[in-house]
């Protein structure tokens, strides 16, 4: 059909099958019972990646040309089923991606030697790394620039989770006064995306803090903290992040203590939520017995207790009726997103100055929503929302469409030439879009406009003659769509109000099971009743992760070795 391009050649075709007939065992999934969903190849792919970054599986061996052999990979997910007190399958099932998602630390939880799985006996880990004193001190360098906790709260909560430590193994922290000419051994940072370390933050309900193991190295020690989160502290975290937790968490690495997989242990990889009243806070016994293999045990005194005055929780925003919308931001169960845009494996969902994040595993990074301009820098406030929005495949540049503009990211940052306008795309000066998404099928961008469409040659930098055509083409398609993305093996969606429509990889006639509600399946929200009119599937329903409702046509992976130095507590897959 020359509408789609030039079809695929057939000796081209023929090479890809010997291909796939000529790929070794040790590169096939695994087998799964019958009762379990196969896993996607993204499933698998993402799978050994995080057992490899964690110490379960040994770097591939590029000089043998193949991936884990079956049987080091079973190996490999029982041992982290194990570790998560999982059930002990062997396979990379549902629980067991899930579980993969959860957030965490970026540090292993099993040290590697020889390029070998070295399993620990006990439940603590630590990291090979101390300090060669007792006396440590620490101050807070920068704090975050806008936050409900005082500075003095936050200096208070930092010497609550370092006592937590010093009193089981015999430490003795003492902050510096700022301005003191002696440096501090443990310095403390509250930054926003780039801070000159090489592990940027990704800002709200991403990446939340990073710490840095003992040694002679300047930055050994030292802890930082997104200033982007929502930090809070108490019995409850009100929906944000409660501080003292991470920061007992953190200080533990930074007096060398790894993952620890006991259920209680507050050196679990991933985060457990609010640790309870400071000032009355004691170490859970596995980490009590890794320190302590660490500096030996305290003085059987009474807990040291700060000098400051006692801490008082910052007020709280009132709550709102469990029915109302989400706070702060709109509510995601009702649809009607302004643009939605697959940006490197996830799935972002703009309403208004506001977005959700969907990781390729098909849970929310964070059920609140981001704030625009904090995320994208540079945009001005003056844009109160986005059209569309797509990753631009040659490049990997990030384009968001507000009327007649186009505002170009780098990553993050907001290109200098920005904005400029739709028509130099080609399109008509005065026009807008409904909706941007680049077809892995031929490597085309399309643009939508109520009941037609352009498609952009990206390689030509122009709009293929003949265009725009009527959107019928897409037989089935809603009329102005919400947008429209492209899973990783080619299903194509169209989204409008509350539902979406899907399209097999290739074809231009939609499934027949669309349109289907999008709330549940996407975005974590409860099934509500379905409109008859909507003719709805009698297949079962499927979520994100049931389907291949993921995009990846410009995700990079990445085969950077894991850092044993630093540690990085993450809610979502850190890509920027």
């Amino acid at each position: 059909m020359e509408l789609w391009g030039a079809p695929v050649p057939p000796h081209l075709l023929l090479l890809l099958l010997l291909l796939l007939l000529l790929l070794p065992p040790q590169l096939l999934p695994l087998p799964l019972p019958s009762r379990v969903r196969d896993p996607s190849a993204q499933d698998i792919s993402l799978g050994v990646d995080w057992l490899t970054r964690y110490g379960y599986l040994p770097a591939p061996d590029p000089a043998q040309a193949q991936l884990q052999s079956q049987v080091l990979l079973r190996d490999a997910i029982q041992t982290m089923q194990r570790f998560a007190g999982l059930k002990e399958t062997g396979f990379m099932d549902q629980q067991t991606m899930a579980m993969m998602q959860k957030p965490r630390c970026s540090l292993p939880d099993l040290v590697g030697a020889a390029g070998l799985v070295r399993r620990r006996r006990r439940r603590y880990a630590l990291s090979g790394s101390m300090w060669n004193r007792r006396l440590l001190t620490w101050r807070v360098r920068s704090f975050p620039r806008a936050s409900a906790l005082s500075m003095d709260t936050i200096r208070t909560l930092m010497q609550y989770a370092l006592a937590a430590w010093g009193t089981v193994g015999g430490l003795e922290f003492r902050e510096v006064v700022t301005g003191s000419a002696a440096e501090a051994d443990i310095l403390i940072d509250f930054s926003r995306a780039y801070h000159e370390d090489g592990y940027p933050f990704d800002g709200p309900g991403g990446t939340l803090a990073h710490a840095f193991f003992p040694g002679e190295h300047p930055i050994s020690g030292d802890t930082h903290f997104d200033e982007e989160e929502a930090w809070t502290f108490g019995e409850d975290d009100g929906g944000g992040t409660d501080l003292f937790a991470v920061a007992v968490h953190e200080f533990g690495h930074a007096l060398g203590l790894a993952h620890s997989s006991a259920p209680n242990s507050i050196m679990r990889p991933f985060y457990q939520g609010p640790a309870g009243n400071p000032s009355q806070y004691h170490l859970p016994p596995d980490d009590q017995e890794g320190l302590q293999q660490l500096y030996g045990k305290g003085p059987k005194s009474p807990k040291p207790q700060p000098s400051r005055k006692p801490l008082v929780p910052p007020p709280q925003p009132p709550r709102q009726p469990p029915d109302s919308p989400s706070e702060p931001g709109p509510d995601r169960c009702v649809g009607g997103f302004d643009a939605i845009a697959n940006i490197r494996g996830e799935i972002f969902f703009f309403k208004g100055p506001w977005f959700w994040r969907l990781q390729p595993s098909g849970q929310l990074v964070s059920p609140r929503p981001a704030q625009l301009h904090r995320f994208w820098e540079g945009l001005p406030l003056t844009v109160q929302a986005i059209d569309a929005a797509y990753a631009r495949p040659r490049d990997g540049r990030i384009l968001l469409f507000d009327g007649p503009r186009v505002w170009v990211f780098k990553d993050r940052q907001l290109e200098s030439d920005s904005p400029w306008p739709l028509t130099k795309l080609g399109l008509p000066a005065g026009e807008r879009v409904d909706a941007v998404f680049t077809w892995p099928q031929n490597g085309k961008t399309y643009l939508f406009r109520g009941t037609q469409y352009w498609r952009y040659d990206e390689s030509a930098r122009s709009l293929d003659p003949g265009y725009p055509k009527p959107l019928s083409l897409w037989e089935g398609a809603p009329s102005s769509p919400d947008d429209v993305i492209s899973s990783n093996k080619g299903d194509t969606y169209f989204f409008k109000g509350s539902h979406y429509w899907r399209f097999d990889p290739g074809s231009v006639v939609v499934a027949t099971d669309s349109p289907r509600p999008m709330a549940p399946e996407w975005l974590d929200c409860p099934s509500s009743s379905q409109d008859p009119t909507l003719n709805p599937s009698p297949r079962a329903p499927q979520s994100p992760g049931d389907c291949n409702c993921h995009c990846n046509i410009n995700d990079q992976a990445s085969t950077a070795s894991p850092q044993l130095l630093l540690l990085v507590l993450v809610g979502g897959i850190a890509w920027f």
